[in-house]
């Protein structure tokens, strides 16, 4: 008499329905039957009886709507996801009609599936896989994948990750029904071995001659057992070979180390390069776009603080106004030369000069361009710290004089001159007024002119021979070497506020100037990267849009996965750990991208530079780790919410 220990598998009264719209579809109708440990059983039935639906909850695929069934000591209908998964990784091995086997991945790499959801070793893992392949006659296709081996090596192939778990059930559904009888006869013979073994065999065919070599036949029709005999009969069909197994290795699921899911999650990429390549491309784009823009601003602020720097620390501005934020109209003729008279007696002052601008047309031989004309004494370019690269300044005598000179700056001389010709001495028309060239100056931050051509002459001149009484629009200072700026800045507000009656204008040193121009940069650096910024966020719904499809598209990948002991969260996990490694790897892509145009860029042109520094860079790929966590959860979790039957139906 058979004892409660002997059973392996116990169904009472369970049902299965089904819901198609409104209506309700049962398709199991209250089956009763029990298999003892060790034995072979087909269950048998015509197409649409309910057959493959019986076997997939008896496998744990599947739970019954109303009834009980245990598999061993453990109530299947009531147990948690996790703990139907352990069952199906540790007790249950599943031999399928259509071999459900992943197309990316080697014979090899398919027989080891059931063990990544296991604490089983790499070595380990490896080693059994190739040993139950060579067992079953595959040691030279260890690393085909199933596009390049024949249906009936396939099938061997899903025998051995049946068997990767050392599973003491397996449930063959259809075995041969895709096989010819040569290898039917092949895969027959294996069942028997394994049975031999004291393996439990479920076979779901509707096949009698099949049938008839189990020690037990369950019929089934329309959703009911028909025929469920106790009575056990002689294997019919002579075994002809056995197969070894070695001692189980089934233990306790845990959380896998990060580098053998990342090598997991880099697998699965591979086999799908062009989408893989997609889902990167906006990330790419979004990254290189936002590094290049930072690299562009900080180039752009370290070239102009280079050039602020080479004013040395002894530079004072004086403006009209209270502030570049409250300019104040009613001011704006504040400053006067009697101003720059009384500031040049002090003897703090090194240097000084006015100020005063305007647009006009430059000419020459007919060719006719605008230019930002400065008029300034003789020591502007002291204070701004300017070379001569041609020529000489002007000096005092000219200034009083109103002489007819100008300077121009290295771009006007290009754009007038030939390459060739000294442009010193030549003659040169300002708004048709004629003008002797007296040198050719650097051009720096100081008397930056927004991209325009510059020119110098003495303020003088350009009152009295072109615009007449204009305002000062500041004066320059510079300070004596062994003076304290901060102490001559308070001593000139103090000196013109008393000359002026109220504070009317405001002073600048290079530090305010340093700081104000370093603050704007940064504003327009942020900006910039806010703007770029919005293609990181396409490029995160992208990756979204992409793992979507890819979890449709993966379906039937999941399906396998979860038959072959993966939980839920082993897919959340494999399909976050994608999204992420798909967004750093894209990130780094898109930072390399971003180098390779800063190189382009630095080579070919001297106005332009961006400059890399590695907190952008770090903080890059922790927006592309973050970006792939949050993208891609929604996703992850998609797959992970599907049902094993279901996902296994999607071909």
């Amino acid at each position: 008499m058979n004892t409660r220990n002997d059973i392996a598998i116990e169904l009472k009264n369970i049902s299965r329905c089904f819901s198609s719209g409104t209506e309700k579809i049962t398709v199991l109708k209250e089956v009763s039957l029990s298999i003892q440990r060790g034995e072979m059983v087909a269950i048998i039935g015509a197409s649409g009886s309910g057959k493959s639906t019986l076997m997939n909850i008896v496998g744990c695929l599947d739970k019954p709507t109303s009834g009980e069934m245990k598999l061993g000591d453990v109530a299947t209908p009531s147990a948690t996801p996790e703990q139907l998964a352990q069952l199906r990784s540790q007790h249950v091995g599943f031999i399928f009609q259509r071999y459900h086997l992943i197309p990316y991945l080697t014979a090899a790499e398919n027989v080891a599936m059931p063990a990544l959801y296991t604490d089983m070793s790499v070595a380990e893992r490896n080693q059994r896989a190739r040993s139950l392949l060579a067992r079953l006659g595959l040691e030279e296709r260890l690393h085909h994948k199933p596009a390049q081996l024949s249906g009936g090596q396939q099938q061997r192939v899903s025998i051995a990750r049946a068997l990767m778990n050392d599973a003491d059930i397996i449930l063959a559904d259809e075995p041969t029904g895709a096989l010819d009888s040569t290898n039917g006869k092949a895969l027959m013979d294996i069942l028997h071995s394994l049975h031999q073994d004291g393996r439990t065999i479920i076979i779901v065919t509707h096949d009698r001659a099949i049938a008839n070599q189990a020690q037990r036949i369950i019929e089934i029709s329309d959703g009911s057992v028909i025929n469920s005999p106790s009575e056990r009969h002689a294997v019919r069909t002579p075994i002809t070979s056995a197969l070894p197994i070695t001692q189980s290795i089934a233990r306790p699921k845990a959380w896998h180390n990060l580098g053998e899911t990342i090598r997991g999650a880099l697998h699965s990429l591979l086999g799908h390069r062009l989408r893989t390549f997609l889902s990167m491309l906006g990330i790419i784009i979004g990254i290189s776009s936002v590094v290049s823009s930072i690299a562009l601003g900080k180039g752009a602020q370290k070239d102009i603080l280079q050039q602020i720097s080479q004013l040395g620390s002894s530079t004072l501005e004086i403006r009209p106004g209270l502030g570049w934020d409250n300019p104040r109209p009613d001011f704006e003729n504040s400053l006067t030369l009697a101003d720059v008279k009384l500031l040049a007696r002090q003897p703090y002052v090194d240097s000084l000069s006015p100020v005063v601008s305007k647009v006009t047309e430059i000419s020459r031989n007919g060719k006719q361009v605008p230019v930002q004309l400065s008029g300034v004494s003789n020591s502007y370019f002291r204070v701004q710290g300017m070379h001569f690269s041609a020529g000489s300044n002007f000096t005092r005598q000219d200034i009083a004089a109103r002489e007819s000179l100008v300077i121009i700056d290295a771009e006007t001389r290009r754009t007038l001159f030939a390459r060739q010709e000294n442009p010193v001495g030549q003659i040169i028309q300002l708004s048709g007024v004629p003008f002797r060239v007296a040198g050719v100056a650097s051009q720096n931050t100081a008397s930056w002119s927004g991209g325009n051509l510059s020119a110098w002459m003495p303020y003088t001149s350009l009152i009295e021979r072109l615009s007449g009484e204009i305002t000062i629009e500041s004066i320059l200072v510079r300070a004596g070497e062994r003076e304290s700026l901060k102490q001559i800045q308070g001593s000139i507000e103090r000196l013109l506020i008393q000359s002026h009656g109220q504070k009317d204008f405001f002073t600048l040193t290079n530090d305010q100037m340093t700081k104000t121009i370093q603050d704007a940069s940064d504003s327009m650096a942020r900006f910039i990267a806010a703007i770029a910024g919005i293609s990181l966020l396409v490029g995160g719904v992208g990756v979204m849009n992409i793992m979507l499809v890819s979890v449709i598209e993966r379906t039937h990948e999941i399906g396998i996965r979860l038959s072959v002991g993966a939980r839920p969260a082993d897919i959340m996990r494999q399909f976050l750990i994608e999204a992420v490694v798909i967004c750093l790897i894209g990130g780094m892509l898109g930072i390399g991208l971003s180098l390779i145009i800063g190189l382009i860029v630095n080579g070919l042109s001297d106005s332009i530079t961006l400059l890399f520094t590695w907190q952008p860079l770090v903080l890059a790929c922790g927006t592309s780790a973050i970006i792939g966590l949050c993208f891609g959860f929604f996703p992850a979790r998609s797959a992970s919410a599907l049902q094993p039957t279901e996902a296994l139906a999607r071909e």
